[in-house]
Parts: C-alpha cells; structure tokens; sequence
C-alpha cells in the first residue's frame, strides 16, 4: 500500500467513530459503548484460541472486525492478549491453549532471587510474538482503515507474573527493599525502553492503555497498593508525560475502602489514570451517584465496567436494568462519560450483549431520563447467517483463510 491509498474504512465503522467524536460536544452527545472481547472472539469464531493468539495475526484481526460489527459495539479494546507480552518479551515461558488464553508457565518462574535481577533488561523483541503483535495491527489497519492500540500490563501485575504473586506479596512484608529493587528495575531498565521502541514499532500507536488488575485490592492491601503499585505505575507514565503514549487503568477494589480513604484513593487513581474508570463490582457495590459526583470535582472523564456475571448470567431484563441504572448515573455530569462491557465471557448470550447495547443506545441519549421507554431486543441474527452474509458479499477484502481452522469450515465457498 502506497501512502497515497489510504486504507478503505469498513461500512460499520463511520458512525461508530462520529459517536465517538462527538463526546467532545458533552453533555450534548450520546454515552458510547466499548467492550473487551480477547476470550470472546475465538469462541464466536468458535477457532483454537492459539492459532489466533500466537500463530495467525491476520486472522484475529479479520476475527475482532467482525466480531466488532457483529456485537454492535461503540469502541473495542483489550482485544488482543494483554497480560503477556512484556514476560515474553523478557524471556518468561508462557502456555498456549487451544481453549482459553494463554498465561505465563509459573511453573518455573523467571526472577526466583534477588540473584535473578540482573535478568531485568530490554533487548528487543526476538524473544517475544511482538513481531505478531505488528503485523496484526498493520492487518488491522489495512482491513479497517483505524489504527489500533494494543493493551499491556502495569508494573504491578508484570512483576507478580515474573516473580509469583504469592511470593511478592509476601516479600513486599518482610523484605520491602528487594521489592522496591525489583519495581525499580522492571520499570526503568525494562518498560520504559519497552514502550518506547514499541511505538516506534508500531505505526499510528497514539497511546496505549496499562490494566494492573493483579495490583488491585483486595489482591493487594491498602498500604501495599499505596508503596509498591501506585508510585511505580506513576513513574513509568511519567517518563511519557510528554507524549502521551502510556494510560493506566484496570484497577478494581475501590469499594474497599470507606469515607475520606475511599475519597483518597479514588483521587489517587483520577492522578494517575487521568481519568476515572470503575469496574463491577465497585459500582455495584458503591452505586453510580458516587464515582459521578468525585469525577465531576476532579474533572476527569468517567467511565463504568459492567460485570461480566451479570452480562453473562442475568434475564435480558435484568440486563437493560443494569444498563439503565449506570448509564443514567454515569452521564449525569459535567465530565464525558463511557459505558464499559467488562470482558465478554465466552458463553454470554448474544441477546444479553445486544440488550447492553441497545440499553446504553437508549439511555445515553441527550435528554433520555427514568422514563424514557426501553423495547425489548428481539431475535437476533445468528453469527453463522451474519458469516455467510460478510462471505457473500466481502467489501471488506477478508481472507477468511482462517475458516479452514474453524467449525464453521463448511461456510468456505
């Protein structure tokens, strides 16, 4: 491709995208939708989870863009393996499954002493499916038009998966200056050269989102959270303060806390995401009225996570009542405001999940109130009719070579 073709955008993306833009007109503008989907989209396109997440970049990104159209979805995001890639990177061993995502093999962890930290280095990306990683975005790219921005993980969360998180923890009480060491190394002699040379890598990559939900509480204590998690997941976005690329988010545990610690905390996570995001079960736990009226005095953009218990395993009904709930909640305020799907599981019903869109369509309109009516989603096209729809008629250009690895190989013409 020539860099006088510009990429054809797909057919479904425009709105989606003139949504999106639209939120800088707030509150004059209708609440947006995104979702995380990297275990849904191989059970959808009912594919091994391994050839998608290791061995085919293009056919996960042909498979998220029509996982995306097909939901109905706003915005995607954590659609590709977010917890991985810096332990790979390292020289950490992880497992490929051809049923769920792969995880790092703590069998025979990579930093096992201090005697270990000297292993804490960048040196490229040879050890690592960053190679992948690049070529599904440039598919992605070139099938969409969009470029797409890879999540990763905090600092946090990486050093419990090189270290065990048990033994972090419990090192973080009795010997808190090999911790601090290990933070201090991980972050400034690995992820800061990481995330730079990455986004020289990866072209179009604006910014990029770091989830730390192993540095969360109740997986970490109060004062833990406080030591080891939050001032180094500061110090690695502070060193791209300049140009934006790292945000940090993915946090969870904020209905742990009570009265002005709570207020402290989520204060705490406003500075060093540089917005509010809240997932399931804090909001549930806390109520919306809550994050709403501490996002409005710290100007931050807010955004909810629906549970994925709930997405998963309530009525239709119960659903849209959730939705209604959060996003009346949500929008009630001087800031911009997103509705957030916490990862799809596999077996969530597509019903559910088109409720959830409608119900965030209807409520997070301008104006819509309580009262506004909700109609019920009717019965929805089924993945396969949608396939051979997209098959029959491929404006997108897809391959779909990876049918050949799918159940759904009889669609291949």
């Amino acid at each position: 491709m020539t860099q006088e073709q510009a990429p054809k955008m797909s057919a479904f993306i425009p709105p989606r995208l003139m949504k999106l833009g639209a939120i800088a007109n707030w509150p004059n503008a209708d609440v947006p939708l995104g979702a995380q989907v990297n275990e849904y989209i191989p059970e959808l396109c009912k594919v091994p989870y391994d050839y998608l997440f290791k061995d085919d970049p293009v056919a996960m990104a042909e498979c998220t863009l029509l996982t995306w159209e097909y939901i109905g979805i706003d915005l995607l995001v954590l659609n590709t393996d977010c917890y991985n890639f810096e332990v790979e990177t390292l020289g950490g061993k992880l497992s490929f499954y051809e049923d769920h995502i792969p995880d790092v093999d703590c069998s025979d962890l990579f930093i096992k002493s201090a005697a270990d930290l000297d292993k804490i280095k960048f040196e490229g990306f040879e050890k690592s499916r960053i190679p992948y990683l690049v070529e599904y975005c440039k598919a992605y790219k070139e099938l969409s038009g969009l470029d797409t921005v890879p999540s990763f993980s905090g600092p946090w969360s990486i050093a419990a998966n090189l270290y065990g998180m048990e033994n972090l923890i419990v090192d973080a009480v009795s010997d808190p200056e090999f911790v601090h060491e290990l933070m201090g190394r991980l972050v400034r002699d690995f992820l800061i050269p990481f995330h730079k040379a990455l986004a020289e890598l990866i072209p179009g990559m604006q910014g990029t989102t770091l989830a730390d939900a192993i540095g969360s509480p109740p997986l970490v204590s109060k004062e833990l959270f406080a030591e080891f998690v939050a001032p180094y997941a500061q110090e690695l976005l502070d060193s791209y303060q300049a140009n934006g690329i790292l945000k940090y988010n993915g946090v969870w545990g904020i209905a742990e806390y009570e009265g002005e610690e709570r207020d402290d905390f989520v204060r705490q996570l406003i500075k060093t995401e540089g917005t509010l995001g809240v997932f399931d079960p804090d909001v549930l736990l806390v109520g919306p009225e809550y994050y709403r009226k501490l996002a409005d005095e710290q100007l931050a953009p807010l955004m909810f996570g629906l549970s994925t218990n709930i997405l998963q395993d309530d009525t239709p009904e119960e659903v849209a009542a959730s939705v209604k709930n959060y996003v009346l909640g949500g929008k009630a305020g001087i800031t911009p405001f997103l509705m957030f799907l916490s990862n799809i599981a596999p077996e969530t019903p597509i019903i559910n999940i088109r409720t959830a869109v409608e119900a965030t369509h209807v409520y997070g309109a301008p104006g819509a109130t309580e009262d506004t009516p909700f109609e019920p989603v009717g019965e929805v096209e089924s993945f396969e009719d949608f396939l051979r729809a997209k098959i029959a008629n491929n404006e997108e250009g897809y391959s779909f070579a990876w049918l050949e690895k799918s159940e759904y190989s009889y669609l291949l013409p």
